[in-house]
């Protein structure tokens, strides 16, 4: 698929990334807000836990409602909506007066999130052609780094504005990226962004077995569950992290040099060596920091954990719509975002196996790297046979 009306492949690229960094900066800017907005509106324990949970349903139904509609009606348009649903549920929440609303726009944020995330991957992969699509993919998640951007404005700017604002601040560059955006798409046909991708051994592949997107799907989401509870446990790890703003910086900034890696181990090696590699290296790491007697172990962990991490964030986005016959934004978007809720859990189930204790979470690392493992092994075999069936298809780049 060629970019749309001559538009380059980076014009396309920032499109996706401005609105996808706007949103980890307001799904972190929340998390950081939390005792903030707990004292704002007299928040006890249950209503805390209630808005969490807001915040996390929103994201799951976010990617399911709004993936659905852009496989019908187009990923770009649809794109576009999610846009004005972000700046509802932003404005709602610097103009909340009260905690029903508070719980309201809070969910209504939460459905653009849901929805970014795999909209704006299968746009992407839609129009940058396949030979740069794992590249571009990994490009996109550097997005994450809106987390980095609520972290610091909420040490520096928060004790100056006050918390509203920096809820509203996002809308001004929302804006201008939706202007962008429909001029972008102005003239398009309606049904541009739906459908399969057209290149011929992809379509084939899909062709050949068209029944496989429910094994794919609980793949996908295991994949994503596991590895981005890998990314959540990390709770425990910063803490022994210096903090600092510095500090800070570091361990989010580490996140990126391993999308990259990720990219360019797909592109030599493919997925299934990339995830085997991933989940080998997640193990040793995670074995020495437990077994080692080094005082310093824990800090290099809690900053060697996100740039590994970086490889499996940097290939899902291509990677799971390279797999789905139909409907594959619903499908991809929703198997990273329930992947996501699930892996939200992790903390907690540490504490109830009583693992923080001692540094015994190493190995529960360890455990959701012997579980990529088994997946990445079910992702060759999956390969080999498709190999055999049509030749050549995904993802060998």
């Amino acid at each position: 698929m060629t970019p749309i009306h001559g538009t380059s492949a980076r014009r396309i690229y920032w499109t996706a990334f401005i609105g996808l960094f706007f949103d980890y900066y307001d799904l972190y800017l929340f998390i950081y807000l939390g005792k903030t907005l707990a004292a704002q509106f007299a928040l006890g324990e249950g209503a805390s836990d209630l808005l969490q949970f807001t915040g996390i349903a929103g994201v799951g139904l976010g990617a399911l409602i709004f993936g659905y509609l852009a496989d019908r009606f187009g990923r770009g348009r649809i794109m576009l909506v999610v846009f004005a649903v972000y700046a509802l549920g932003v404005a709602g929440l610097g103009a909340a007066w009260s905690f029903p609303t508070l719980l309201g726009f809070r969910l209504i944020a939460s459905l653009a999130l849901g929805a970014e995330w795999g909209i704006s991957h299968t746009f992407m992969s839609e129009h940058v052609g396949r030979e740069r699509r794992y590249r571009f993919s990994a490009l996109l998640q550097f997005a994450i780094l809106g987390g980095l951007l609520a972290a610091l404005v909420t040490r520096f700017a928060l004790p100056v504005v006050g918390w509203r604002w920096l809820f509203v601040a996002s809308i001004v560059p929302i804006a201008g990226l939706s202007a962008f955006r429909w001029r972008m798409l102005a003239g398009e046909d309606p049904i541009v962004g739906a459908g399969l991708p057209r290149d011929s051994a992809t379509q084939s592949r899909r062709e050949a077995a068209p029944t496989t997107d429910a094994i794919q799907f609980l793949r996908c989401f295991a994949i994503a569950t596991l590895t981005i509870a890998s990314g959540t446990v990390n709770v425990f790890f910063a803490k022994e992290l210096p903090q600092s703003t510095g500090y800070t910086i570091l361990f989010w900034g580490n996140v990126a040099p391993g999308m990259l890696l990720g990219a360019w181990i797909v592109r030599r090696a493919g997925v299934r060596r990339a995830l085997l590699g991933y989940a080998a290296a997640l193990v040793i790491l995670s074995g020495f920091a437990w077994a080692s007697s080094w005082d310093g172990r824990k800090l290099a962990f809690a900053l060697v954990l996100p740039l590994l991490n970086g490889i499996p964030f940097g290939l899902m986005g291509a990677y799971f719509n390279e797999v789905f016959a139909g409907y594959r934004t619903m499908l991809s978007g929703a198997a990273y975002n329930l992947g996501r809720i699930l892996a939200g859990f992790a903390p907690a189930l540490i504490t109830a196996l009583q693992l923080q204790r001692g540094g015994n979470y190493f190995l529960f690392t360890a455990a959701l790297g012997v579980g990529v493992l088994v997946i990445g092994i079910g992702v060759a075999k999956d390969f080999r046979s498709q190999l055999d069936a049509t030749g050549p298809a995904v993802p060998e780049y």
